[in-house]
Order: structure tokens, then C-alpha cells, then sequence
């Protein structure tokens, strides 16, 4: 899988890799989730646990939806301070694909004639305010799932359980800048998911929590899932982990979520993985769920799976459809990261089959995509797209093209003259988690592939997979933005 501005925060902050954990038994053999599944056709449960033992993750659920019967997996544990056994019922943090629900909701809407995605978002919500009031105008209510707003909206410091409900967050957005202008090009943004969320239980007049539960969860029997945090008490719950720079053993998270008012951006929602590709069947199915209740209409269902938009930069893994990530063959996907949290969700509708796998260590990305993608194939027959490995160029790098200061309203990217190229330091301007660098890290050499593209290279000095783009050369030929994965970071010198 194609290395994210997570991924790269963490290995700037030289993050160690957890130990085997001998304590971390594998727990549950694979086991039937649903009418008629049947037991031990599937090796999903000594995958995870050579898997698990090999990343050195401290705990992992995984579940596979194929031939109409799911199948599930888990190992290791839910929290190193308990002791307590992850089992395939736990509830996890899944991060972003909330946004895959969340525009579920405001696509329910559409169903029910209450909102039309290309009418200005103003239209629905007259208090909304960000810096730019023409900005504002021309954004649509689809620009909010397809990350085409240009509103600059990474994250918000977290201002205190009292203030952190989604009401209370939309003025905070009221001094944001832009990215880029409404619709012109894609860069992710939390913040215009938050906006959707509230548009929808503005519009609905009932919590967005509420919405999640009774017109989601509910609907599609998903038992084990929690949308509040308090909700997640009446589970098995896992926490997450990071790894202690000084001991290099885990350590539990202290955060145990995100700002919770950033809820259907990703925040809060934790489900068993059994429960998360029940709802993707759902939407294979057009949006008819396995019990056989329809939680949106086919039109709908189907929009969300059709290409929107698409990033820019070589380091640009996917399109975007609404609320959904699509890539070549037909998938469907979206991955979820969180405090010590990483989760994925691979759908391929053609052939009828999803695959969940969340991990509880903040380095698990890489057990989480090497065990869907090879789940996927098995089950599917088909394999997800393998990241492009561009091979390093032997060409002289204009340090000048590239140099200097790169923000958005969360982070902050430096490029610097390094070993007769360019390297990248950055650092954030408040804690996402507990191993979020806060001064600048050392410089990470970046190696030249090519239209204006770099590799961060591996320890043996090997072009990667992770890139970083650079576009838009202004009329000093100074580039204007950073392009990594999805997102867009404009330069500010």
C-alpha cells in the first residue's frame, strides 16, 4: 500500500518496532459471523498470528466477507496494561472509513430529496463561515465527501471535553485558509467531512450520533459497533499503542481518541471488523444490506463507487469517488488511522467480496495492508493494484526548485539541501498522538524519480513506494505545493 502522511510522520519520528510479545497469545480460531458461515476453510487465523508475530503489532481482528458468509480472525491483545485477549467481537478504532458512513448519511438525504450534492453548501448551512466568503460560496455539498473543497482543514487542537461536540467545532472553522480553489484539484480534508456530518443532523434534526446508530447500525444488525465514545464500554474495546522511544516496547496510548467533535471524520467509531464488511456487502449490494434491508437506494449506492476527482503528483495512490477510494480493478477502499490505530477496508464488488483488518499498533500498516491485499486476491481472484516502485534517476537536483517552507493549518514541511539533493524535515503544530514529532525531526533524504517526484529511499538506499510530489511551478520556478498520497500542502515562502 502506497505510504500515507501517517506513515511518513512516524517513520520521521523514527518510531522502533514493537517486540514479539510472548504474553500475546492468538486467541479464537477462525469462526462463522453469519448464517451458515463455515468453519476452518480459510487460513485468516495462522495468517494473523505469523503475521502479528513478524510486525510485532500488539493486537489485530480481521474478517472476510466471501461466497455470502464472513469469516474472522484475532490475535494478540486489546491493551499490554490489561492483559486482556483480543477476540473477533472486539471493537476497534477504524479512523477515517467512518467518512465511508458518514456520506452513507448525507447520501440518504439525496435519496430522500432533502439536499442536492451541486447546490452550495451556504444553502443548507447560512452560519457556516471560513476565512475566504467567497471560498465559501462556490463549495458544494459534494466537494465535502470528495475532498475537493480547498478548505485547508487537517485537524484541530482539542479544546476540552466540554467544547468537543460538532456543533461547537464549526465556528472553530471559521479562520481557515485554502488549499486550492473550490473543485479545481483534491487534496483530503477532515474538516469538510465534519461539515457533512453536521449538515446531516442539522437537516435531520437528530445527532449525528444518533443518525449513525439508528439509521446504519441498526438497519444492517451491526452489534458490535459504537459511534459515542461511552458506547464502546459495553465492548471487548481495544486501545491503541505506540512505541517507546527509549524502551522500544508499547506502550499504551494516553489519547484515547481524536477530537471527538471531528466525529464523522473519523474520531470516535469502533466495530468488529465482522461488522465492517457487513456494511461494505452492503454497499456491493446497492446498498441493500445481508439481512436484506436497504439503507440506500442503487443510484446512490453506485455514485459513491463512480470516480469524482483524482489527486495529482506521482505520490497520488487513488480516485476518489464519494466517501469511497477507488482504484484500478474495480476496489473499493479506505483506510482509518487513529491514536496508536490502523485499520483497512477493501471491497471489490464485482466479485462479491470485502476484507477488514484492524490493527492496534501504531506501526500496523503494514500487516493490516499485506493481509487484506492477499485475503482479497485469495477470496477475489483478483489482486488489489501493487504500489509502482519508480527507480531513482541519476540526475542533478535544482535544490532552489524545491527548498523552503511548506504548511497547512496542522503540519509543517521543510526542504533542505541534503547530501547534494533535497531532504525533508517536518513537525506539527499540536500532538496527533503521542510519537507526533513537535520539533523538527532530522532531515529524511528524498531521492529524484522524475517529474519533479521523490523517493524516500529504504535503509539500503532502494527507491520506495512512498513519493513526494511537487507542483505548479510558479513564475521564479519555485514549486508551489508538496503532494503526498492524497493531500496537498502549499508552500508559504
Amino acid at each position: 500500500m502506497t505510504t500515507t502522511r501517517r506513515d511518513f510522520l512516524k517513520s520521521a519520528a523514527l518510531a522502533a518496532t514493537v517486540p514479539t510479545l510472548a504474553s500475546a497469545a492468538a486467541c479464537a480460531p477462525d469462526s462463522p459471523a453469519g448464517p451458515g458461515a463455515r468453519q476452518g476453510t480459510s487460513s485468516l487465523q495462522a495468517d494473523l498470528e505469523e503475521a502479528l508475530a513478524r510486525h510485532r503489532v500488539v493486537g489485530a481482528s480481521a474478517a472476510v466477507f466471501a461466497n455470502g458468509e464472513i469469516l474472522t480472525a484475532a490475535a494478540g491483545l486489546v491493551n499490554v496494561n490489561t492483559g486482556v485477549k483480543m477476540t473477533p467481537d472486539t471493537v476497534m478504532h477504524i479512523g477515517s472509513i467512518t467518512k465511508v458512513f458518514n456520506t452513507t448519511l448525507l447520501m440518504q438525504m439525496v435519496d430522500d430529496g432533502l439536499v442536492d450534492l451541486s447546490a452550495p453548501v451556504s444553502t443548507y448551512l447560512p452560519e457556516l463561515r471560513i476565512a475566504d466568503p467567497d471560498h465559501l460560496a462556490r463549495i458544494t455539498v459534494g466537494m465535502l465527501v470528495n475532498h475537493t473543497s480547498g478548505i485547508d482543514g487537517e485537524m484541530v487542537p482539542e479544546q476540552g471535553h466540554d467544547e468537543e461536540t460538532i456543533e461547537k467545532a464549526i465556528p472553530r472553522f471559521a479562520n481557515m485558509g485554502k488549499i486550492h480553489e473550490p473543485g479545481a484539484d483534491t487534496s483530503y480534508c477532515n474538516t469538510a467531512t465534519v461539515i457533512a456530518g453536521y449538515l446531516c443532523q442539522r437537516i435531520r434534526g437528530r445527532s449525528w450520533y444518533d443518525l449513525m446508530k439508528e439509521r446504519i447500525f441498526q438497519p444492517l444488525g451491526l452489534e458490535h459497533s459504537a459511534v459515542l465514545p461511552e458506547d464502546a464500554l459495553l465492548h471487548r474495546a481495544s486501545v491503541g499503542h505506540f512505541t517507546s522511544p527509549e524502551t522500544g516496547e508499547p506502550v499504551r496510548t494516553s489519547f484515547a481518541f481524536l477530537p471527538i467533535s471531528f466525529a464523522p471524520a473519523g474520531a470516535t467509531t469502533m466495530m468488529s471488523p465482522a461488522d465492517l464488511v457487513t456494511f461494505a456487502a452492503a454497499h456491493m449490494a446497492d446498498g441493500t444490506g445481508l439481512n436484506g434491508t436497504a439503507i440506500l437506494s442503487p443510484e446512490s449506492a453506485r455514485a459513491m463507487r463512480t470516480e469524482t476527482t483524482r489527486g495529482r503528483g506521482e505520490g497520488s495512490p487513488v480516485a476518489f469517488g464519494l466517501g469511497w477510494m477507488l482504484s484500478e480493478g474495480g476496489f473499493v477502499s479506505h483506510g482509518g488511522g487513529g491514536p496508536g490505530i490502523l485499520a483497512t477496508l477493501i471491497a471489490h464488488p464485482g466479485s462479491n467480496v470485502a476484507v477488514a483488518v484492524a490493527a492496534n499498533s501504531s506501526h500496523g500498516g503494514g500487516l493490516t495492508g499485506e493481509l487484506a491485499n492477499k485475503w482479497m486476491e485469495e477470496a477475489a481472484g483478483v489482486a488489489p493494484p501493487a504500489p509502482v516502485v519508480r527507480p531513482i534517476v541519476d540526475a542533478e537536483v535544482d535544490v532552489a526548485r524545491y527548498a523552503g517552507r511548506y504548511e497547512n493549518i496542522a503540519q509543517i514541511y521543510e526542504i533542505v539541501e541534503m547530501e547534494g539533493g533535497i531532504g525533508v524535515s517536518l513537525w506539527a503544530k499540536f500532538p496527533f498522538y503521542d510519537d507526533t514529532p513537535m520539533e523538527p525531526t532530522p532531515p529524511i533524504a528524498l531521492r529524484p524519480v522524475g517529474n519533479d517526484a521523490f523517493t524516500f529511499p529504504d535503509a539500503e538506499g532502494n527507491a520506495t513506494a512512498a513519493i513526494m510530489s511537487f507542483l505548479d511551478p510558479r513564475p521564479d520556478g519555485r514549486m508551489s505545493y508538496i503532494a503526498q498520497g492524497a493531500r496537498m500542502v502549499p508552500r508559504v515562502d
